[in-house]
């Protein structure tokens, strides 16, 4: 009898102990960590709009050797060169699309992280209410304030962890959208290794939209269909009806114009992002020494109350103050990101080529 009672006690020691190491198994497990390089290069691997543009190209390839083949039965110069045309357009929209989903990927990681900075700032914003919650009713209990007081500040904290709430969700939906972008499911868990941070870049704008014309893959597309019309209306003869000359003129024309209108938007679209980029960087220092205002405003406001000076009602004013200024910094910074990512999209440079191109500034970091 005591020899089983011994052996149930064995195996509740043993049931509890391995529970426990299995829970410790788990809370010990991190997620993996993820530089926004290796997002991009994940999600360019990996996402679902990636695999469908790839089959979609593989489905064009496929036409494009069908038509070589038959080219083979039906000689033509003027196909050929339509083909030819067609296929090289296929890969500069499969490019495009490469360079849509890398800024796409950018913007959500950049996302995450303001989340998590945003769902910080709430739960600090949170136990200072809180912290000042306490003060409150402590005071209250000594008759020194008004039990409106403790209600405007039970109110307070109601509203912040409200926000806690809501900046919760948002980090578990940016979380998911970054998830989903990647090709990794909704459930996809990273640890985000890239901050927000500030470093501000000596920007050649001249020097910019000439790297724009170089690299965008419209431009090229453009230039290659160029080429195809001066090649057919090279090859139309005096045999050739007239009306296949004329027509074959004027596709030329077409190709410059189209060129040419090419090129300009182009230049209009590079100006646009270098005009929001430099007014997103500019903000930045704003909103930081708003902050700074915020912060010394309401440690001058905590000694005025502590003297009583002044109303409970300020010292809060000033603390919502300072959240706001908290929460505006991060979004600043945020701008400056997206504006950034936004602005070598349209010179068309991965995230290699923008340390080439935009040499930067011997600045200290500054982090969000």
């Amino acid at each position: 009898m005591k020899a089983g009672v011994l052996g149930i006690l064995a195996i509740l020691v043993f049931t509890v102990f391995w529970g426990v190491g299995l829970a410790f198994g788990e809370e010990a497990k991190t997620p993996p960590s993820l530089s926004l390089k290796e997002a991009i290069e994940l999600g360019l691997q990996k996402s679902r709009t990636i695999r469908l543009a790839e089959l979609s190209l593989k489905v064009q390839e496929l036409q494009y050797r069908e038509g070589k083949a038959n080219l083979l039965l039906n000689p033509s110069v003027v196909s050929e060169l339509q083909l030819e045309n067609t296929w090289q357009s296929a890969q500069r929209n499969f490019a495009l699309q490469r360079m849509q989903l890398a800024l796409s990927i950018e913007e959500a990681y950049y996302n995450v992280l303001r989340a998590e900075r945003a769902l910080s700032l709430a739960r600090e914003n949170l136990a200072r209410l809180e912290k000042q919650l306490e003060d409150t009713r402590i005071r209250f209990s000594l008759g020194v304030v008004a039990k409106i007081d403790v209600l405007r500040n039970e109110l307070e904290v109601d509203r912040a962890r409200l926000e806690v709430e809501r900046a919760e969700r948002n980090l578990a939906l940016s979380r998911m959208n970054l998830g989903n972008i990647l090709g990794q499911g909704l459930e996809a868990n990273f640890t985000l290794s890239t901050d927000l941070s500030f470093e501000p870049e000596e920007l050649d704008r001249d020097a910019c939209i000439q790297y724009a014309l170089l690299h965008r893959p419209e431009i090229k597309e453009k230039e290659e269909t160029l080429a195809l019309r001066q090649k057919e209306l090279a090859v139309v003869t005096s045999y050739t009806p007239a009306l296949e000359r004329e027509k074959a003129r004027v596709n030329l024309e077409v190709a410059k114009e189209e060129l040419e209108n090419t090129r300009e938007s182009i230049i209009l679209e590079v100006e646009q992002k270098f005009s929001d980029l430099l007014a997103a960087l500019k903000n930045v220092p704003i909103a930081r020494k708003n902050l700074e205002v915020a912060r010394e405003t309401l440690a001058v406001q905590q000694a005025r109350f502590d003297a009583g000076v002044i109303t409970l009602l300020d010292l809060l004013e000033a603390q919502n103050d300072l959240y706001k200024a908290e929460s505006d910094y991060l979004q600043a910074l945020f701008d400056y990101h997206i504006a950034r990512a936004k602005f070598y999209n349209a010179l068309g440079a991965d995230l290699e080529e923008r340390g080439k191109l935009t040499p930067r500034k011997e600045t200290g970091k500054e982090n969000g």
